[in-house]
C-alpha cells in the first residue's frame, strides 16, 4: 500500500496552519492522505509551529519541499518568483536539524559544491526531483541520485509528472498516455515517490480537469502498485501563490473535493 502525502504549497508562502487545517483535516481523518510534505518557507520558528500545529492535529511531516535551484532553467516569466521562492526557503543546515524529516532538493541545487559538501556533513536523509527538462531532467536526477547513494547518503527520487511533461501539450499527452505510463514505469527504480501536481495554475500541473477517467485509471493501475509515496501538490494561482482568503479557500476546497473524488475513483488515492 502506497503512502500518500499532501504538500502545504496550496496555502501559499504567507498561508498558516489554520487555513490547511481548514482545507485538508477531514482527508486525514477519513485517512485519505497519511502526512504532509511541508514547504520550507523562513523563518525558521514558523517552521516548527506549523509542523508542532500539525502533529497535535495526529498530522505529520514526512518531508520537506527544499530549494530547487537552476533558476535560470525557468522561462523568463517564472525566473524572478523561483528566485524569490528559493530566498524564502531555509537551507539545508537548518533543515538537517530535524533529524526524522526528509529534505528534498531539485537536481540544479544537488549538484552544487556547496550543498554537495553540507549533505555530507549533515547526513540528511535526501530525496533529488527532476527539475523542468522532460527526460532530460529525470536523467539528470538520476545521475545526482546514483552520486549521492555511492557517497553514503540515504536518497530517493522524486518524480514530478508535470516537469517530464512540461513541454508537452494535453492533446499530445491524451494521445501517447500509454507510451508516457511505459517511460515513467521504468523510472520507478530510481524514483519512488511521485509528485503529482493537481493545481490550477497550468505552469506546474497537471491538466488534472481535462484529464479522462481511462487516463486516471491506467495511472493507478500501473504505476501506483510500483511506487513508496504518492505526494499531491496544488499550487494555486496567482496571488493564490502567496496567500489565499476565504473566499479563495472555499473555492479551492470545492475543486480539491471533486479532484480527490476522481482520483480515489482511479484507486490513485
Amino acid at each position: 500500500m502506497h503512502q500518500k502525502i499532501i504538500s502545504t504549497d496550496s496555502i501559499g508562502f504567507l498561508g498558516n496552519p489554520k487555513q490547511f487545517l481548514y482545507l485538508y483535516q477531514q482527508y486525514f481523518k477519513d485517512k485519505t492522505f497519511d502526512g504532509v510534505e511541508m514547504i520550507a518557507f523562513k523563518p525558521l520558528k514558523r517552521l516548527k509551529n506549523f509542523i508542532e500545529t500539525l502533529e497535535k492535529n495526529g498530522i505529520k511531516t514526512y518531508s520537506f519541499h527544499g530549494r530547487t535551484g537552476g533558476e535560470n532553467q525557468f522561462p523568463f516569466q517564472y525566473k524572478l518568483m523561483m528566485y524569490l521562492v528559493n530566498f524564502f526557503i531555509l537551507d539545508i543546515d537548518n533543515l538537517s536539524k530535524f533529524k526524522n524529516i526528509r529534505i528534498l532538493i531539485h537536481t540544479p541545487y544537488a549538484k552544487k559544491e556547496k550543498i554537495k559538501n553540507l549533505i555530507l556533513k549533515t547526513k540528511p536523509k535526501l530525496l533529488i526531483e527532476n527539475h523542468l527538462s522532460g527526460e532530460k531532467g529525470v536523467i539528470e536526477a538520476i545521475d545526482q541520485i546514483e552520486k549521492y547513494q555511492n557517497l553514503g547518503i540515504k536518497t530517493d527520487g522524486v518524480f514530478d509528472i508535470k516537469h517530464f511533461l512540461f513541454d508537452v501539450n494535453f492533446s499530445q499527452m491524451k494521445k501517447d498516455w500509454l507510451k508516457i505510463i511505459e517511460k515513467i514505469k521504468k523510472y520507478t527504480q530510481w524514483f519512488s515517490y511521485i509528485h503529482f501536481p493537481i493545481g490550477p495554475r497550468s505552469a506546474d500541473s497537471l491538466p488534472i480537469i481535462e484529464m479522462t477517467d481511462e487516463m486516471l485509471e491506467v495511472f493507478g493501475k500501473e504505476i501506483i502498485p510500483k511506487i513508496k509515496t504518492l505526494v499531491i501538490e496544488n499550487q494555486q494561482n496567482n496571488f493564490g501563490l502567496f496567500y489565499s482568503n476565504q473566499q479563495m479557500l472555499k473555492k479551492q476546497k470545492q475543486r480539491n473535493d471533486f479532484i480527490f473524488k476522481k482520483l480515489k475513483k482511479a484507486k490513485i488515492l
